[in-house]
């Protein structure tokens, strides 16, 4: 095991995994599954050519005995989703078969945990779940070892902390935006007099303001960073989905509402913090709030 992957958390472990693996199989043929939306079906990524991965990171100071458990569990319990969850599992994946379910965890510290893969394997295929590939189906244990050049990217990537810097917004820039884009800043001004009681505007010119500089950053983070840029956007949907679903049902959309979805964004990004300034950190969370706010079309019920 590499010192790098030592005192990870498990969130940081699995967004080193993400980069990694993308980095190995290419952005049109590996996919993320977010878990913001009712869980993940016990799958983390998944490639086109048939590899489900699911990320570990179980504590290996414990006694052999307590790490043999626990690591027989996590097995254990996302393979019984496969078939649990087969019918969405199937939808999601849209015929692709699978040849191999991956734990992708820091180390395998036992040989007992090859043969306990083998009789999941055998387990799993009995179960005779369409999306499997019955020809040649296994389980496996794999570290970040197993791909040494995708994983010395994402050290370079996880140790190189991002601080791009913000756009200076004028109000010339606010005024171009404004005028090229009306229908998003019709939104932006319907839904800021229901959020903000008496005069909006300082909140609608805050708004306009993160709105012009997340993009900005984007498209930054994008050239300069792809593989991150693919991930942020895959969390950033999943996101914003959520925000769309949880205005549905809130009573009163105010400034407390506001706060809360803030700090919904910074814990949903919390898995990138360590990429990230401070300052790019605190972006990304209003950022895709005024992304909602700008281009989501629904109103408010209490509009």
């Amino acid at each position: 095991m590499s010192s790098f992957t030592e005192k990870m958390t498990e969130k940081e472990w699995e967004a080193f995994c993400e980069i990694m693996l993308r980095h190995h199989y290419g952005q049109p043929y590996f996919w993320s599954v977010p878990d913001e939306d009712k869980g993940d079906y016990g799958i983390e990524f998944y490639t086109a050519e048939g590899t489900i991965f699911q990320c570990y990171y179980p504590d290996l100071d414990v006694d052999m005995a307590t790490y043999k458990r626990k690591m027989q569990n996590k097995i254990n319990e996302d393979l019984k989703k496969l078939k649990q969850y087969e019918k969405e599992i199937g939808n999601m994946l849209d015929g692709v078969m699978i040849k191999q379910w991956v734990l992708l965890t820091q180390k395998n510290k036992s040989k007992d945990l090859i043969g306990y893969c083998n009789r999941k394997k055998k387990e799993t295929l009995a179960k005779a779940i369409p999306f499997i590939d019955t020809s040649g189906f296994n389980v496996k244990i794999e570290t970040a070892e197993s791909f040494p050049s995708a994983k010395l990217y994402a050290q370079n990537v996880y140790l190189k902390t991002i601080d791009i810097p913000l756009a200076e917004v004028s109000d010339i820039d606010k005024a171009a935006w404004e005028g090229s884009n009306s229908v998003f800043f019709d939104n932006v001004k319907r839904k800021s007099k229901a959020i903000v009681a008496g005069d909006s505007k300082n909140f609608q010119d805050r708004v306009v303001t993160k709105y012009i500089q997340i993009n900005k950053f984007l498209d930054q983070l994008k050239d300069n960073h792809p593989d991150l840029y693919d991930q942020i956007e895959d969390s950033a949907r999943a996101q914003l989905e959520s925000m769309q679903d949880e205005s549905i049902l809130e009573e009163n959309i105010d400034a407390q509402f506001v706060k809360r979805i803030v700090s919904n964004n910074k814990e949903a990004f919390e898995r990138y913090a360590k990429f990230f300034s401070e300052r790019n950190k605190q972006s990304l969370s209003f950022g895709y709030l005024s992304k909602w706010i700008s281009e989501c079309y629904m109103d408010f019920i209490n509009e």
